[in-house]
């Protein structure tokens, strides 16, 4: 049973580096802790540091005047929170650790605020950020998000910004970015390229869920998978157990390795009922899922990392193993990739 291995769960996760592939945000929105700060919390459950996203209200594809504003928001949060800790190169993530801080990673799930003008990824990289998305999951000047039927790839401004990427020390995300899309990344990328938070599409058949082919083109090229528990890329008939994604954990070390695995909660817990209008406008990648089910049981809040590391354990996952899964993959092509 799960219950057996959390005392070595809790174990491997205090001594673990644990990197959130995608985990929300820690200011715009900012979550409600009853008490202490959000970031202190996520730290006593496990985690050394999250890739955040920037701006995700009131959506995920910011205008560059957002981004700047939610950039600010979060440096003045370092300012006047020790409990956080901004993440600019891979030695602030093993600082975090040793402090008991919270690593804070600069991210965008979209290139929007990039518009056609590629010199703001080096303004970006200066005021911090360290993973840029392509698309989301519809087209932008970059290339064709995972909605988009043409499955029309990466342009050549694409191809620049990529390019431009490698250059200064930004990490490429294929997050919700389209199949083609993530092909063409993986060829033109001179670095490991990732994919934060997905799963794997021959398990739950959801066009947020990445093929083989994707899964291999990425660690082709050095990069890291992040399975989220984001119930509908999991099972899509159903409300997912914390056994079914486990599940696709097994399948992608099967198939590319277990140096190209990570994980990423995808839970954004500054999100309300309210404002969380995601099945309006995606309902083909929602499938029917609400505000409560669209989380896996047993692991639908960050304070329950613990079940996936006593998951592994029963699984008869090496401690070692665990380890790379937890972090030490994410970290790998972090500092590989950032300057």
């Amino acid at each position: 049973m799960i219950s057996d291995h959390l005392a070595e769960a809790k174990t491997i996760l205090r001594d673990a580096i644990v990197i959130d592939g995608l985990g929300g945000a820690v200011v715009h929105p900012t979550p409600y802790v009853a008490e202490g700060t959000y970031e202190q919390s996520l730290a006593g459950y496990g985690y050394t540091a999250i890739n955040v996203t920037l701006v995700s209200e009131p959506t995920y594809t910011p205008t560059l005047e957002e981004v700047l504003k939610a950039i600010h928001e979060n440096l003045v949060n370092f300012e006047i929170n020790s409990t956080a800790r901004h993440v600019e190169k891979a030695s602030d993530i093993t600082e975090a650790k040793k402090t008991g801080q919270l690593g804070v990673i600069f991210g965008l799930q979209s290139a929007s605020c990039l518009e056609q003008d590629r010199n703001r990824v080096r303004i970006l990289h200066k005021l911090g950020l360290r993973v840029l998305q392509l698309t989301y999951m519809e087209r932008n000047f970059l290339g064709d998000g995972c909605l988009e039927p043409e499955n029309r790839g990466l342009t050549h401004f694409g191809i620049q910004v990529v390019r431009e990427c490698n250059r200064l020390g930004v990490l490429v995300d294929c997050a919700h970015v389209g199949i083609q899309t993530t092909l063409d990344a993986a060829r033109y990328s001179a670095q490991p390229i990732v994919i934060s938070h997905t799963a794997v599409r021959t398990l739950a058949d959801n066009p947020r869920c990445v093929t083989d082919e994707q899964m291999k083109a990425v660690a082709e090229r050095g990069g890291v998978i992040g399975i989220t528990p984001y119930a509908p890329l999991i099972r899509t008939d159903q409300q997912p157990t914390l056994e079914d994604y486990l599940n696709h954990f097994d399948y992608a070390i099967k198939l590319i390795g277990p140096d190209h695995v990570g994980f990423a909660t995808d839970m954004n817990d500054g999100r309300t009922k309210v404002n969380w209008i995601t099945p309006w406008y995606y309902p083909e990648m929602t499938l029917g899922a609400n505000y409560v089910t669209r989380r896996t049981q047993g692991f639908s809040q960050k304070s329950e990392l613990g079940n996936v590391v006593a998951g592994f354990l029963q699984r008869g996952y090496s401690t070692d193993l665990i380890r790379k899964l937890l972090g030490g993959n994410f970290i790998r092509v972090m500092r590989e990739v950032w300057r």
